[in-house]
């Protein structure tokens, strides 16, 4: 966890950083929602790094209904890829945690999804450290002590996307009041 923090401040220069708390998996949803609008007509990787049972696969299934489909969105555990497909456009969703090295990465089709023009989430992306590729976005989400609420990380060189999230964190601390 701690070594996606360390190398979007490293490696990618110019990222920011913002950092929302979810109070339930439903604001985390919303959350994903607001993420998947802003990818409309994006492509990118974006990464996904937390715990076992911290969120990723909620603030993603958010990403892919903000991102238009309306069908039934499930975990890439087993599947490992999971491709959503809209009139126009798809969106992917990765889950790389059973991957044991790169050359499993490639044999699944990971480079020609990656250089397409749509947005891939990568759950687990430790796999992809030293290999170049660079994230638009990278959430991370961690529980808080008490388990109930997650403090969900979001890093990006795009300000129009940081100052949607900052939107986002405005208006959820607005309706706790």
């Amino acid at each position: 966890m701690d070594f996606m923090i360390g190398l979007s401040s490293i490696i990618y220069k110019n990222m920011t950083t913002i950092t929302i708390q979810s109070t339930s998996p439903e604001v985390t949803f919303k959350l994903g929602q607001v993420i998947g609008k802003w990818l409309s007509g994006r492509e990118g990787l974006i990464f996904l790094t937390g715990d076992i049972g911290a969120g990723k696969t909620a603030i993603s299934k958010g990403i892919v209904f903000g991102y238009g489909y309306s069908g039934r969105v499930t975990s890439p555990t087993f599947a490992l890829i999971n491709r959503y497909d809209l009139d126009n456009r798809s969106i992917f969703h990765m889950d790389l945690y059973r991957l044991s090295d790169i050359d499993e990465l490639y044999e699944i089709g990971f480079d020609e999804i990656s250089t397409g023009h749509y947005p891939v989430l990568v759950e687990w992306p430790e796999i992809l450290n030293n290999e170049g590729y660079k994230p638009q976005i990278i959430i991370d989400i961690m529980r808080t002590a008490d388990h109930e609420k997650r403090l969900i990380s979001l890093t990006s060189t795009d300000k129009d996307f940081i100052d949607q999230m900052k939107a986002f964190e405005k208006k959820q601390s607005l309706s706790s009041v």
